[in-house]
Protein backbone atom coordinates (compact mmCIF):
# COMPACT_ATOMS: atom_id res chain seq x y z
CA UNK A 1 0.00 0.00 0.00
CA UNK A 2 2.76 2.27 0.81
CA UNK A 3 4.22 1.42 -2.48
CA UNK A 4 1.22 2.66 -4.15
CA UNK A 5 0.60 5.65 -2.59
CA UNK A 6 4.45 6.25 -2.98
CA UNK A 7 4.17 5.91 -6.86
CA UNK A 8 0.93 8.02 -6.84
CA UNK A 9 2.65 10.93 -5.33
CA UNK A 10 5.54 10.88 -7.78
CA UNK A 11 3.28 11.01 -10.62
CA UNK A 12 1.46 14.00 -9.36
CA UNK A 13 4.47 15.65 -8.67
CA UNK A 14 6.02 14.80 -11.94
CA UNK A 15 3.26 16.16 -13.73
CA UNK A 16 3.22 19.55 -11.77
CA UNK A 17 6.77 19.66 -13.31
CA UNK A 18 5.68 19.52 -16.66
CA UNK A 19 4.41 22.53 -18.96
CA UNK A 20 1.32 22.91 -19.58
CA UNK A 21 -0.37 23.25 -22.85
CA UNK A 22 -3.08 24.79 -24.05
CA UNK A 23 -5.21 25.88 -27.31
CA UNK A 24 -5.11 29.12 -28.45
CA UNK A 25 -7.58 30.92 -27.23
CA UNK A 26 -10.69 31.21 -30.05
CA UNK A 27 -10.42 34.51 -31.54
CA UNK A 28 -13.32 37.00 -30.81
CA UNK A 29 -14.48 38.39 -33.56
CA UNK A 30 -17.02 41.82 -35.04
CA UNK A 31 -18.04 40.02 -37.98
CA UNK A 32 -21.64 39.11 -37.99
CA UNK A 33 -20.50 35.16 -40.18
CA UNK A 34 -17.30 34.44 -40.63
CA UNK A 35 -15.01 31.44 -41.31
CA UNK A 36 -11.40 29.57 -41.44
CA UNK A 37 -10.83 26.93 -43.90
CA UNK A 38 -7.68 25.31 -44.50
CA UNK A 39 -6.98 26.20 -48.61
CA UNK A 40 -5.48 22.14 -48.70
CA UNK A 41 -7.72 20.43 -47.29
CA UNK A 42 -10.84 22.61 -46.88
CA UNK A 43 -11.32 21.61 -43.34
CA UNK A 44 -13.27 24.40 -41.42
CA UNK A 45 -10.70 25.45 -38.46
CA UNK A 46 -13.39 28.66 -37.45
CA UNK A 47 -16.66 29.28 -38.07
CA UNK A 48 -19.29 31.90 -36.72
CA UNK A 49 -22.65 32.32 -38.38
CA UNK A 50 -20.88 30.49 -41.61
CA UNK A 51 -24.21 29.24 -43.23
CA UNK A 52 -26.49 32.48 -42.45
CA UNK A 53 -27.61 33.96 -45.46
CA UNK A 54 -25.75 37.53 -46.38
CA UNK A 55 -24.98 40.31 -49.05
CA UNK A 56 -21.77 39.64 -50.60
CA UNK A 57 -20.97 43.30 -51.67
CA UNK A 58 -17.51 42.87 -54.36
CA UNK A 59 -16.70 39.60 -52.83
CA UNK A 60 -19.26 38.85 -55.72
CA UNK A 61 -16.36 39.69 -57.76
CA UNK A 62 -13.89 36.20 -56.96
CA UNK A 63 -17.06 34.17 -59.41
CA UNK A 64 -16.67 36.80 -62.00
CA UNK A 65 -12.72 36.08 -62.58
CA UNK A 66 -13.23 32.76 -62.26
CA UNK A 67 -15.50 32.76 -65.18
CA UNK A 68 -13.56 35.02 -67.42
CA UNK A 69 -10.41 33.06 -66.55
CA UNK A 70 -12.54 29.84 -67.54
CA UNK A 71 -13.92 31.69 -71.03
CA UNK A 72 -11.93 34.38 -72.12
CA UNK A 73 -8.48 34.95 -73.58
CA UNK A 74 -6.39 36.70 -71.61
CA UNK A 75 -4.95 38.70 -74.37
CA UNK A 76 -8.65 39.59 -76.52
CA UNK A 77 -8.80 42.95 -76.81
CA UNK A 78 -12.30 43.89 -75.97
CA UNK A 79 -14.19 47.47 -76.94
CA UNK A 80 -16.19 49.44 -73.95
CA UNK A 81 -19.65 49.64 -75.33
CA UNK A 82 -22.38 52.16 -73.44
CA UNK A 83 -21.90 50.59 -69.93
CA UNK A 84 -24.11 52.19 -67.13
CA UNK A 85 -22.52 51.67 -63.70
CA UNK A 86 -22.45 52.87 -59.66
CA UNK A 87 -19.80 52.30 -57.43
CA UNK A 88 -16.61 51.95 -57.41
CA UNK A 89 -15.07 52.41 -60.96
CA UNK A 90 -12.31 51.86 -63.17
CA UNK A 91 -13.06 54.61 -65.20
CA UNK A 92 -13.63 53.19 -68.03
CA UNK A 93 -15.00 55.30 -71.60
CA UNK A 94 -16.90 54.64 -74.31
CA UNK A 95 -14.99 53.20 -76.95
CA UNK A 96 -11.75 52.23 -75.12
CA UNK A 97 -10.10 49.30 -75.48
CA UNK A 98 -8.73 47.23 -73.24
CA UNK A 99 -7.22 43.59 -72.92
CA UNK A 100 -8.78 41.28 -70.96
CA UNK A 101 -6.29 41.01 -68.64
CA UNK A 102 -6.59 44.53 -68.11
CA UNK A 103 -9.67 44.39 -67.44
CA UNK A 104 -9.33 41.76 -64.46
CA UNK A 105 -6.75 44.07 -62.97
CA UNK A 106 -9.14 46.37 -62.84
CA UNK A 107 -11.89 44.23 -61.23
CA UNK A 108 -9.67 42.71 -58.81
CA UNK A 109 -7.53 45.46 -58.01
CA UNK A 110 -9.82 48.78 -57.87
CA UNK A 111 -13.13 46.86 -57.31
CA UNK A 112 -14.20 48.12 -60.80
CA UNK A 113 -18.03 47.62 -61.17
CA UNK A 114 -17.62 49.16 -64.75
CA UNK A 115 -14.72 46.19 -65.68
CA UNK A 116 -17.31 43.64 -63.97
CA UNK A 117 -19.73 44.67 -66.44
CA UNK A 118 -17.90 44.87 -69.60
CA UNK A 119 -16.41 41.25 -69.05
CA UNK A 120 -19.95 39.87 -68.09
CA UNK A 121 -21.24 41.42 -71.46
CA UNK A 122 -18.46 40.02 -73.27
CA UNK A 123 -19.06 36.98 -72.18
CA UNK A 124 -23.14 36.75 -71.94
CA UNK A 125 -24.56 39.08 -74.12
CA UNK A 126 -26.16 40.56 -70.99
CA UNK A 127 -25.22 40.96 -67.29
CA UNK A 128 -28.13 39.02 -66.08
CA UNK A 129 -27.21 36.19 -68.27
CA UNK A 130 -23.91 36.08 -67.32
CA UNK A 131 -25.37 35.97 -63.68
CA UNK A 132 -27.18 32.91 -64.30
CA UNK A 133 -23.79 31.47 -65.75
CA UNK A 134 -22.68 32.76 -61.86
CA UNK A 135 -25.14 31.01 -59.98
CA UNK A 136 -25.07 27.44 -62.00
CA UNK A 137 -20.67 27.32 -61.72
CA UNK A 138 -21.68 27.97 -57.83
CA UNK A 139 -24.22 25.20 -57.78
CA UNK A 140 -20.86 23.23 -59.81
CA UNK A 141 -18.56 24.16 -57.23
CA UNK A 142 -20.11 22.88 -53.77
CA UNK A 143 -22.07 26.79 -53.32
CA UNK A 144 -25.45 25.56 -52.05
CA UNK A 145 -26.66 28.48 -50.72
CA UNK A 146 -25.56 30.93 -53.57
CA UNK A 147 -27.50 32.89 -55.75
CA UNK A 148 -25.82 35.81 -58.18
CA UNK A 149 -27.40 38.39 -59.68
CA UNK A 150 -25.18 40.44 -61.29
CA UNK A 151 -21.07 40.46 -62.02
CA UNK A 152 -20.32 43.63 -59.62
CA UNK A 153 -22.36 43.08 -55.70
CA UNK A 154 -24.18 45.64 -56.36
CA UNK A 155 -27.28 45.19 -53.76
CA UNK A 156 -30.37 43.91 -55.55
CA UNK A 157 -32.83 41.29 -53.71
CA UNK A 158 -31.71 37.62 -54.45
CA UNK A 159 -28.32 38.16 -54.51
CA UNK A 160 -26.82 36.45 -51.91
CA UNK A 161 -24.32 33.85 -50.67
CA UNK A 162 -22.68 32.81 -47.20
CA UNK A 163 -19.63 32.58 -45.43
CA UNK A 164 -18.75 28.83 -46.28
CA UNK A 165 -19.56 29.18 -49.85
CA UNK A 166 -17.18 32.46 -49.85
CA UNK A 167 -14.28 30.25 -48.61
CA UNK A 168 -15.73 27.07 -51.18
CA UNK A 169 -15.31 29.40 -54.03
CA UNK A 170 -12.05 30.90 -52.88
CA UNK A 171 -10.45 27.42 -52.42
CA UNK A 172 -11.58 27.14 -55.99
CA UNK A 173 -10.04 29.89 -57.68
CA UNK A 174 -6.66 30.26 -55.40
CA UNK A 175 -6.11 26.87 -57.65
CA UNK A 176 -6.03 29.15 -60.79
CA UNK A 177 -2.37 30.62 -61.31
CA UNK A 178 -3.50 33.84 -62.92
CA UNK A 179 -6.05 34.69 -60.15
CA UNK A 180 -3.42 33.85 -57.58
CA UNK A 181 -1.19 36.26 -59.13
CA UNK A 182 -3.86 39.14 -59.87
CA UNK A 183 -5.11 38.72 -56.19
CA UNK A 184 -1.91 39.19 -54.76
CA UNK A 185 -0.45 42.09 -56.62
CA UNK A 186 -0.15 45.30 -55.06
CA UNK A 187 0.57 47.95 -57.61
CA UNK A 188 -0.49 47.37 -61.65
CA UNK A 189 -0.55 49.54 -64.63
CA UNK A 190 -3.04 49.24 -67.21
CA UNK A 191 -3.43 51.34 -70.41
CA UNK A 192 -5.80 54.77 -70.25
CA UNK A 193 -8.10 55.74 -72.19
CA UNK A 194 -6.11 57.61 -74.13
CA UNK A 195 -3.05 56.91 -76.45
CA UNK A 196 0.16 57.10 -74.49
CA UNK A 197 -1.66 57.45 -70.94
CA UNK A 198 -1.68 54.80 -68.10
CA UNK A 199 -4.12 54.21 -65.40
CA UNK A 200 -2.06 53.42 -62.19
CA UNK A 201 -4.28 50.72 -59.91
CA UNK A 202 -3.31 50.14 -56.19
CA UNK A 203 -5.18 47.42 -54.63
CA UNK A 204 -8.29 48.08 -52.12
CA UNK A 205 -6.98 45.20 -50.17
CA UNK A 206 -4.88 46.75 -47.30
CA UNK A 207 -4.62 43.52 -45.59
CA UNK A 208 -1.66 43.10 -48.31
CA UNK A 209 0.40 45.57 -46.18
CA UNK A 210 -0.95 45.40 -42.97
CA UNK A 211 -0.67 41.26 -42.49
CA UNK A 212 2.53 40.00 -43.93
CA UNK A 213 1.71 36.79 -44.85
CA UNK A 214 -1.28 37.95 -47.34
CA UNK A 215 -2.04 36.29 -50.40
CA UNK A 216 -4.95 38.06 -51.56
CA UNK A 217 -7.85 37.96 -52.11
CA UNK A 218 -11.03 40.75 -52.44
CA UNK A 219 -12.63 43.48 -50.19
CA UNK A 220 -15.83 44.37 -50.62
CA UNK A 221 -18.71 46.96 -49.26
CA UNK A 222 -22.29 48.66 -49.02
CA UNK A 223 -24.30 49.85 -46.97
CA UNK A 224 -26.60 46.34 -46.50
CA UNK A 225 -23.43 44.53 -47.07
CA UNK A 226 -21.36 46.33 -44.82
CA UNK A 227 -17.39 45.78 -44.80
CA UNK A 228 -16.56 42.38 -45.86
CA UNK A 229 -13.34 40.56 -47.00
CA UNK A 230 -11.76 37.35 -48.11
CA UNK A 231 -8.51 36.49 -47.43
CA UNK A 232 -5.97 34.28 -47.78
CA UNK A 233 -2.61 33.55 -46.99
CA UNK A 234 0.59 31.04 -46.36
CA UNK A 235 2.78 30.43 -43.21
CA UNK A 236 5.71 28.01 -43.28
CA UNK A 237 3.92 25.71 -45.99
CA UNK A 238 0.38 26.18 -45.14
CA UNK A 239 -2.15 28.43 -46.59
CA UNK A 240 -5.74 29.38 -44.79
CA UNK A 241 -8.63 31.46 -46.48
CA UNK A 242 -10.48 33.62 -44.06
CA UNK A 243 -13.52 35.05 -44.87
CA UNK A 244 -15.17 38.16 -42.74
CA UNK A 245 -18.86 39.76 -43.43
CA UNK A 246 -20.66 42.60 -41.90
CA UNK A 247 -17.81 43.95 -39.76
CA UNK A 248 -16.45 47.16 -39.28
CA UNK A 249 -12.84 46.26 -38.50
CA UNK A 250 -12.43 43.40 -41.44
CA UNK A 251 -8.63 43.55 -41.31
CA UNK A 252 -8.46 43.30 -37.25
CA UNK A 253 -10.59 39.88 -37.82
CA UNK A 254 -8.48 38.42 -40.52
CA UNK A 255 -5.79 38.51 -38.31
CA UNK A 256 -7.07 37.38 -35.61
CA UNK A 257 -8.39 34.43 -37.42
CA UNK A 258 -4.85 34.02 -39.15
CA UNK A 259 -2.98 34.01 -36.05
CA UNK A 260 -5.26 31.84 -34.66
CA UNK A 261 -5.45 29.17 -37.79
CA UNK A 262 -1.54 29.22 -37.89
CA UNK A 263 -0.69 28.77 -34.19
Amino acid sequence: MKRILCSLMFCCLLGLSQPVLSAKPIPVLNAHAAILMDQATGKVLYAKNSRAIMAPASTTKIMTAVLVLEQLNLNRTVRVGDVSWEGTSLNLVRGERKTVLELLYGLMLVSGNDAASVLAKTIAGTETAFARLMTEKARLIGMRNTVFKNASGLPVIGHYTTAYDLAILTRFAMRKPTFQKIVKTKYFKISGSKPGTVRNLKNHNKLLWKYHYTTGVKTGYTVNAGGCLVASASYQGRSLIAVVLKTKTIYDDCIKLFKYGFS
